[in-house]
């Protein structure tokens, strides 16, 4: 593994211990309110960081997603498309997410944790150059450049899902 793909894993690690206790014990109710009128539900962004994590290892390592390959839509009541995962959703989109219970939105993060784990263990530091689909746009850029973007939308999202709970069951729900 190259010693940034471990730096993206302890990042990751350190993020997920609050995000997922953030998710844990939730009602279906707690997962799809708002937390202010335009502001994505907790099970929304659990799911949307889950797929957006899943979609940037697919590209980057040109394997299927664990969304189509494992069969996780089928769990999400979703159609197969490996690329949709929520960007852009408008309010109406958001409010007709039906968020699968607290643990199959645990279960489906360390599904894709797992793969991102397999990705990042195999990369050497001869990998990190190597041309990759950017984010947007169409010119290829190097793996090295798109490696830090799973860490981005993991602590940018997870943040999300942590000030989420606290909005909905005020300060201390960590130390519940």
């Amino acid at each position: 593994m190259s010693s940034l793909g471990q730096v993206i894993k302890d990042a990751l690690n350190r993020n997920e211990e609050y995000m997922l206790a953030a998710v844990e014990g939730l009602s279906s109710e707690e997962l799809h309110q708002r937390p202010a009128p335009e502001s994505n539900p907790i099970g929304w962004l659990m799911w949307h960081l889950s797929r957006v994590q899943d979609f940037a290892v697919s590209s980057m390592s040109a394997q299927e997603t664990v969304w189509v390959r494992d069969g996780w839509y089928e769990r999400f009541g979703m159609a197969p498309d490996p690329s949709y995962r929520g960007n852009g959703d408008t309010n109406e989109q958001v409010d007709a997410f039906a968020s699968p219970p607290a643990e199959t939105l645990l279960d489906y993060y360390r599904a894709v944790r797992t793969n991102t784990d397999a990705f990042l263990d195999s990369l050497t530091e001869a990998d990190l150059g190597r041309m990759v689909p950017p984010v947007r746009g169409t010119e290829l850029v190097p793996l090295r450049e798109r490696l830090p973007g799973i860490i981005v939308e993991s602590i940018h999202h997870g943040g999300q899902v942590c000030y989420a709970r606290g909005a909905l069951q005020g300060r201390g729900w960590l130390n519940r």
